[in-house]
């Protein structure tokens, strides 16, 4: 199920014309840009596409702050255009075009992944409040007008990537901010699944496990029983609540930690295959392309000089 929210009401202010200055700054080439922050894209696209057919790795939003797009999803469709949001539960098939973009009026957006421990921890500390909304069924998809809080949370998250420091300390927070946000609006219906499922604390012991041990080698067996659940039930479980499977989500934390590294100490790729549990540095560079765009060399020479760098095609 889809749910479009009121898109009537939608005006420039001081905040959305800093989120769109923003944007259209990391942005700069047509297409897709990455950013030095993990799961955080640009995309800028001076006119319509074909629709591209791809397929969300973890609960996902994407924020358009010029022209509009089109997006197919579970056979409905859902149009978002300026000043407008599009939330994607995790491991979601989608069919994406521009289709309202000019040179002069480009389609410009962020695409960022929600981590799947950030989504679950905060909708678990939220729903012990009672803040979680409930009057909307489960959804896979949500397209609603930006308000206030979040667009400043969106701003103040994208200064940070002028400052290691604040890229650090600051991001990691507001990111969670801005789950917080979405989870004030029905974006709740897309998020909530991870609420109300009976083994959550389970699964919430089970994402401390792996993260404590990310470089060690886990399996799906050695992972349950830690929570004292079976094998299959957990794999199942884990996936539903997390939108991700448990060894995906290892990869995931692999990755960041590897990226962290290389950024961190100027280590070699197979050098951080190895301190980050890869046997094969091979496997280790295809996994962090397909993760981060850039194989791992390219990516710590490109990030030592700038915040973000384009790449042909990518999803939003």
């Amino acid at each position: 199920m889809l749910w479009l929210s009121g898109m009537a009401g939608r005006g420039k202010t001081a905040g959305t014309e800093e989120l769109r200055r923003l944007i259209a700054r990391r942005a700069p080439g047509e297409g897709r840009t990455a950013s030095v922050l993990p799961g955080l894209w640009f995309f800028r696209f001076s006119s319509p596409y074909p629709p591209k057919t791809a397929r969300t790795t973890a609960m996902y939003l994407a924020v358009a702050v010029s022209g509009a797009k089109h997006v197919q999803v579970s056979g409905e469709h859902l149009v978002y255009d300026r000043l407008s949001y599009l939330v994607l539960r995790g491991e979601t098939e989608y069919a994406a075009a521009p289709v309202e973009a000019t040179p002069d009026e480009p389609y410009l957006s962020l695409g960022m992944l929600l981590p799947p421990e950030v989504v679950l921890r905060t909708l678990l500390e939220v729903s012990e409040h009672g803040g979680v909304r409930e009057s909307l069924p489960d959804a896979r998809a949500f397209v609603s007008p930006l308000e206030g809080p979040l667009v400043d949370a969106l701003c103040r998250l994208l200064r940070t990537l002028d400052s290691p420091l604040e890229r650090q300390v600051l991001a990691p927070l507001i990111q969670r901010e801005i789950v917080f946000r979405l989870l004030e609006t029905d974006a709740a219906a897309v998020l909530r699944q991870a609420v109300r499922e009976p083994e959550r604390e389970r699964i919430r012991e089970a994402m401390n496990f792996i993260e404590a041990n990310v470089c060690q080698r886990l399996s799906v067996e050695s992972i349950a029983k830690q929570v004292a659940m079976s094998p299959s039930h957990f794999a199942h479980r884990f996936k539903e609540i997390a939108s991700v499977s448990p060894m995906r989500f290892q990869k995931h934390l692999r990755l960041e930690r590897a990226r962290e590294l290389l950024l961190a100490n100027g280590s070699t790729a197979g050098h951080v295959a190895a301190e980050v549990g890869y046997a094969s540095p091979a496997q280790f560079t295809r996994d962090f392309k397909r993760q981060f765009g850039l194989a791992p060399g390219h990516y710590a020479r490109t990030f030592e000089v700038a915040p973000t760098v384009h790449l042909d095609g990518g999803e939003d």
